[in-house]
Protein backbone atom coordinates (compact mmCIF):
# COMPACT_ATOMS: atom_id res chain seq x y z
CA UNK A 1 0.00 0.00 0.00
CA UNK A 2 1.23 3.49 -0.85
CA UNK A 3 2.63 5.44 2.12
CA UNK A 4 2.93 9.25 2.02
CA UNK A 5 6.38 10.73 2.56
CA UNK A 6 7.40 13.80 4.53
CA UNK A 7 10.28 16.29 4.44
CA UNK A 8 11.19 17.68 7.86
CA UNK A 9 13.57 20.64 8.15
CA UNK A 10 14.90 21.86 11.52
CA UNK A 11 18.27 23.40 12.36
CA UNK A 12 18.38 22.40 16.05
CA UNK A 13 19.94 18.94 16.22
CA UNK A 14 18.24 17.70 19.40
CA UNK A 15 14.80 18.86 18.25
CA UNK A 16 15.42 17.37 14.81
CA UNK A 17 16.34 13.97 16.21
CA UNK A 18 13.40 13.87 18.65
CA UNK A 19 10.81 14.89 16.05
CA UNK A 20 12.27 12.54 13.45
CA UNK A 21 11.56 9.64 15.81
CA UNK A 22 7.94 10.78 16.17
CA UNK A 23 7.50 11.17 12.41
CA UNK A 24 8.80 7.66 11.77
CA UNK A 25 5.74 6.39 13.65
CA UNK A 26 3.59 7.65 10.78
CA UNK A 27 5.88 7.57 7.72
CA UNK A 28 8.14 4.87 6.31
CA UNK A 29 10.19 7.59 4.64
CA UNK A 30 11.19 10.82 6.40
CA UNK A 31 13.59 13.14 4.58
CA UNK A 32 15.46 15.25 7.13
CA UNK A 33 17.23 18.56 6.49
CA UNK A 34 19.15 20.80 8.86
CA UNK A 35 18.79 24.02 6.85
CA UNK A 36 16.57 25.57 4.21
CA UNK A 37 18.97 25.05 1.33
CA UNK A 38 19.23 21.33 2.04
CA UNK A 39 15.45 21.14 2.45
CA UNK A 40 14.86 22.66 -0.98
CA UNK A 41 17.37 20.30 -2.59
CA UNK A 42 15.68 17.29 -0.96
CA UNK A 43 12.29 18.52 -2.12
CA UNK A 44 13.40 18.74 -5.76
CA UNK A 45 15.11 15.36 -5.57
CA UNK A 46 12.40 13.29 -3.84
CA UNK A 47 9.12 15.24 -4.21
CA UNK A 48 7.71 14.35 -0.77
CA UNK A 49 3.99 14.54 -0.03
CA UNK A 50 4.19 16.84 3.01
CA UNK A 51 6.59 19.59 4.13
CA UNK A 52 7.22 20.29 7.83
CA UNK A 53 9.48 23.34 8.01
CA UNK A 54 11.01 25.30 10.87
CA UNK A 55 10.65 29.01 10.21
CA UNK A 56 14.13 29.97 11.42
CA UNK A 57 16.89 28.13 9.56
CA UNK A 58 20.25 29.07 7.99
CA UNK A 59 20.62 29.92 4.28
CA UNK A 60 16.86 29.80 3.62
CA UNK A 61 14.19 29.98 6.31
CA UNK A 62 11.02 27.90 6.26
CA UNK A 63 8.98 30.58 4.52
CA UNK A 64 11.65 31.03 1.85
CA UNK A 65 11.51 27.28 1.17
CA UNK A 66 7.71 27.41 1.05
CA UNK A 67 7.80 30.31 -1.42
CA UNK A 68 10.22 28.45 -3.68
CA UNK A 69 8.09 25.30 -3.59
CA UNK A 70 4.86 27.17 -4.29
CA UNK A 71 6.25 28.41 -7.62
CA UNK A 72 5.77 24.91 -9.02
CA UNK A 73 3.48 23.15 -6.54
CA UNK A 74 0.34 24.83 -5.27
CA UNK A 75 -1.12 21.76 -3.57
CA UNK A 76 1.51 20.15 -1.36
CA UNK A 77 0.58 20.55 2.35
CA UNK A 78 3.07 22.79 4.17
CA UNK A 79 3.25 23.09 7.95
CA UNK A 80 5.44 25.75 9.53
CA UNK A 81 7.00 25.41 12.99
CA UNK A 82 7.44 28.82 14.55
CA UNK A 83 8.06 30.79 17.72
CA UNK A 84 5.70 33.44 19.09
CA UNK A 85 8.00 36.14 17.74
CA UNK A 86 7.34 34.96 14.18
CA UNK A 87 3.65 35.91 14.13
CA UNK A 88 4.13 38.98 11.91
CA UNK A 89 6.18 37.01 9.39
CA UNK A 90 3.46 34.38 9.24
CA UNK A 91 0.79 37.01 8.60
CA UNK A 92 2.79 38.17 5.59
CA UNK A 93 2.77 34.63 4.20
CA UNK A 94 -1.00 34.20 3.73
CA UNK A 95 -0.57 33.63 -0.02
CA UNK A 96 1.59 30.55 0.64
CA UNK A 97 -1.50 28.48 1.49
CA UNK A 98 0.02 27.08 4.68
CA UNK A 99 -1.84 24.04 5.95
CA UNK A 100 -1.02 24.92 9.55
CA UNK A 101 1.57 26.51 11.75
CA UNK A 102 2.55 25.10 15.13
CA UNK A 103 3.96 27.32 17.83
CA UNK A 104 7.08 26.29 19.71
CA UNK A 105 7.52 24.54 22.03
CA UNK A 106 5.64 22.07 19.86
CA UNK A 107 3.06 19.94 21.64
CA UNK A 108 3.54 16.30 20.60
CA UNK A 109 -0.19 15.58 20.63
CA UNK A 110 -0.91 18.59 18.43
CA UNK A 111 1.84 17.52 16.03
CA UNK A 112 0.45 13.98 15.78
CA UNK A 113 -3.09 15.24 15.21
CA UNK A 114 -1.86 17.57 12.45
CA UNK A 115 0.11 14.78 10.77
CA UNK A 116 -2.83 12.34 10.89
CA UNK A 117 -5.13 14.99 9.40
CA UNK A 118 -2.71 15.58 6.50
CA UNK A 119 -2.24 11.87 5.84
CA UNK A 120 -6.02 11.40 5.66
CA UNK A 121 -6.32 14.39 3.34
CA UNK A 122 -3.72 12.91 0.99
CA UNK A 123 -5.32 9.46 1.07
CA UNK A 124 -8.80 10.87 0.39
CA UNK A 125 -7.44 12.82 -2.57
CA UNK A 126 -6.20 9.59 -4.14
CA UNK A 127 -9.58 7.84 -3.88
CA UNK A 128 -11.91 7.84 -6.89
CA UNK A 129 -15.56 7.08 -6.02
CA UNK A 130 -17.12 4.59 -8.45
CA UNK A 131 -20.24 3.48 -6.59
CA UNK A 132 -21.47 3.85 -3.04
CA UNK A 133 -18.62 2.52 -0.87
CA UNK A 134 -16.75 1.31 -3.97
CA UNK A 135 -13.52 3.26 -4.49
CA UNK A 136 -10.37 3.11 -6.58
CA UNK A 137 -7.05 4.14 -5.02
CA UNK A 138 -4.98 5.86 -7.74
CA UNK A 139 -1.69 5.41 -5.90
CA UNK A 140 -2.00 1.73 -5.06
CA UNK A 141 -4.22 0.75 -8.02
CA UNK A 142 -6.50 -1.07 -5.58
CA UNK A 143 -10.25 -1.54 -5.73
CA UNK A 144 -11.80 -0.95 -2.31
CA UNK A 145 -15.28 -1.80 -1.08
CA UNK A 146 -16.45 -0.85 2.42
CA UNK A 147 -12.81 -0.07 3.29
CA UNK A 148 -11.67 -3.57 2.32
CA UNK A 149 -9.53 -4.43 -0.70
CA UNK A 150 -11.38 -6.30 -3.44
CA UNK A 151 -9.46 -9.20 -4.98
CA UNK A 152 -9.03 -8.66 -8.71
CA UNK A 153 -6.72 -10.24 -11.27
CA UNK A 154 -3.75 -8.50 -12.84
CA UNK A 155 -5.63 -7.99 -16.12
CA UNK A 156 -8.70 -6.68 -14.29
CA UNK A 157 -6.42 -4.22 -12.51
CA UNK A 158 -4.89 -3.05 -15.80
CA UNK A 159 -8.36 -2.67 -17.29
CA UNK A 160 -9.60 -0.53 -14.40
CA UNK A 161 -6.38 1.46 -14.35
CA UNK A 162 -6.73 2.75 -17.92
CA UNK A 163 -10.51 3.24 -17.73
CA UNK A 164 -10.30 5.24 -14.49
CA UNK A 165 -7.46 7.39 -15.82
CA UNK A 166 -9.86 8.34 -18.59
CA UNK A 167 -13.04 8.21 -16.55
CA UNK A 168 -16.10 9.47 -18.38
CA UNK A 169 -14.53 8.87 -21.79
CA UNK A 170 -14.69 5.83 -24.05
CA UNK A 171 -11.46 3.93 -24.67
CA UNK A 172 -11.20 1.99 -27.91
CA UNK A 173 -10.87 -1.80 -27.95
CA UNK A 174 -7.43 -1.51 -29.52
CA UNK A 175 -6.10 0.84 -26.82
CA UNK A 176 -7.47 -1.42 -24.07
CA UNK A 177 -5.96 -4.52 -25.62
CA UNK A 178 -2.54 -2.91 -26.04
CA UNK A 179 -2.58 -1.75 -22.40
CA UNK A 180 -3.83 -5.01 -20.90
CA UNK A 181 -1.95 -7.53 -23.04
CA UNK A 182 1.30 -5.60 -23.13
CA UNK A 183 3.49 -8.63 -23.79
CA UNK A 184 1.32 -10.07 -26.58
CA UNK A 185 1.15 -9.40 -30.27
CA UNK A 186 -2.53 -8.46 -30.68
CA UNK A 187 -4.66 -10.61 -32.98
CA UNK A 188 -8.39 -11.21 -33.50
CA UNK A 189 -8.58 -13.47 -30.41
CA UNK A 190 -7.91 -10.51 -28.15
CA UNK A 191 -11.26 -8.93 -28.98
CA UNK A 192 -13.01 -11.92 -27.45
CA UNK A 193 -10.57 -11.98 -24.53
CA UNK A 194 -11.44 -8.35 -23.81
CA UNK A 195 -15.19 -9.07 -23.94
CA UNK A 196 -14.77 -11.97 -21.51
CA UNK A 197 -12.55 -9.94 -19.17
CA UNK A 198 -15.07 -7.11 -18.95
CA UNK A 199 -17.96 -9.55 -18.54
CA UNK A 200 -16.24 -11.25 -15.59
CA UNK A 201 -15.32 -7.97 -13.91
CA UNK A 202 -18.82 -6.52 -14.32
CA UNK A 203 -20.28 -9.73 -12.90
CA UNK A 204 -17.87 -9.64 -9.96
CA UNK A 205 -18.80 -6.05 -9.11
CA UNK A 206 -22.58 -6.44 -9.53
CA UNK A 207 -22.41 -9.48 -7.24
CA UNK A 208 -20.33 -7.53 -4.72
CA UNK A 209 -22.71 -4.55 -4.72
CA UNK A 210 -25.90 -6.61 -5.01
CA UNK A 211 -27.07 -4.59 -8.02
CA UNK A 212 -27.73 -5.07 -11.71
CA UNK A 213 -26.05 -1.95 -13.12
CA UNK A 214 -22.71 -2.62 -14.80
CA UNK A 215 -19.65 -0.57 -13.88
CA UNK A 216 -18.25 -0.76 -17.42
CA UNK A 217 -20.46 -0.05 -20.42
CA UNK A 218 -19.85 -0.71 -24.08
CA UNK A 219 -20.38 1.32 -27.24
CA UNK A 220 -20.05 -0.70 -30.43
CA UNK A 221 -18.27 2.15 -32.24
CA UNK A 222 -16.44 3.89 -29.36
CA UNK A 223 -15.26 1.14 -27.02
CA UNK A 224 -15.70 0.98 -23.25
CA UNK A 225 -15.96 3.42 -20.34
CA UNK A 226 -16.60 3.51 -16.60
CA UNK A 227 -20.14 4.44 -15.62
CA UNK A 228 -19.70 6.19 -12.26
CA UNK A 229 -22.55 7.26 -10.04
Amino acid sequence: MYKPTILYAEDDRETRENFSMILHQFFDTVYVAENGKEALNLYHKYHPDILLLDIGMPYLDGLDVARAVRKSDTDIPIVILSGYSDRERLLSAVNLKLEAYLLKPIDNIQLKETILKLIKKIEDKELVPLRKELLWNKNTNMLIYQEEQVKITKKERLLLEILIKNIGNYISNDDLIIHIWQDDIPDHSHDNKLIQLIYRLNKKITHLLHCDEHLIENSYTLGYKIVSS
